[in-house]
């Protein structure tokens, strides 16, 4: 079985704490999607990461795909659920920590290909900006409302959340335009004791 993923992506991290906190904890197969690497292509014609190759070959592609996986394939009570007994819930703070990480990945993707001002500012630039920063005052005060690893389990809310908020600090260090988050940096601090949070951490490879 093979992961093939990057050290950046959120999505890629979304997959891998999933399949961490589901006793699946393989060394991801680190590939650069920008080059077109030919070990992503053949098993994605999207050459998009994360894609989860299993041993007889079947490739799953996109976080949620995998996640959906290992519901199936590793089923509660003999291994955490990611989905907890509030499943509606947790999809639907998840589906509002998910659109953050789109829009602060579309941005990412853009300056890669042209200068950041040029698309910063533009209305759609601007656009991914406010759905930041509008999504992740709505996860805040969900946050706070109701801590999101209250169950003891790393669920998908608490993960995506997690996710987006650690990759908006690592992206966009420091910008003035997102809001305060001292209960979702809070929740950050504590999921970095579990290893699947620790471990996959995003950072730039050397």
């Amino acid at each position: 079985m093979q992961l093939l993923a990057n050290t950046t992506s959120p999505y890629v991290r979304i997959a891998r704490v999933s399949m961490i906190e589901k006793d699946l904890n393989i060394e991801p197969t680190i590939v650069d999607p920008w080059a077109d690497d030919v070990r992503l292509r053949a098993a994605n014609a999207a050459t998009r990461v994360p894609t989860l190759v299993l041993d007889d070959g079947t490739p799953i592609a996109e976080s949620l795909s995998i996640v959906m996986w290992l519901e199936a394939t590793r089923p509660a009570p003999t291994h955490p659920s990611l989905l907890g007994p509030d499943t509606a819930g947790v999809l639907s703070r998840a589906g509002v920590a998910l659109g953050v990480i789109d829009a602060a990945v579309h941005t990412i993707i853009i300056r890669k290909v042209t200068a950041p001002v040029l698309f910063d500012e533009t209305p759609v630039g601007l656009r991914r900006r406010r759905t930041m920063a509008e999504g992740m005052e709505r996860l805040e005060a969900l946050a706070a409302a109701q801590p999101m690893d209250s169950n003891g389990t790393a669920t998908l809310d608490a993960i995506c959340a997690v996710t987006a908020i650690d990759y908006l600090n690592f992206r966009f260090t420091d910008a003035p335009w997102l809001p305060p988050m001292p209960a979702l940096n809070a929740l950050s601090q504590r999921l970095r004791a579990r290893p699947s949070i620790a471990q996959t951490m995003p950072f730039v490879a050397s």
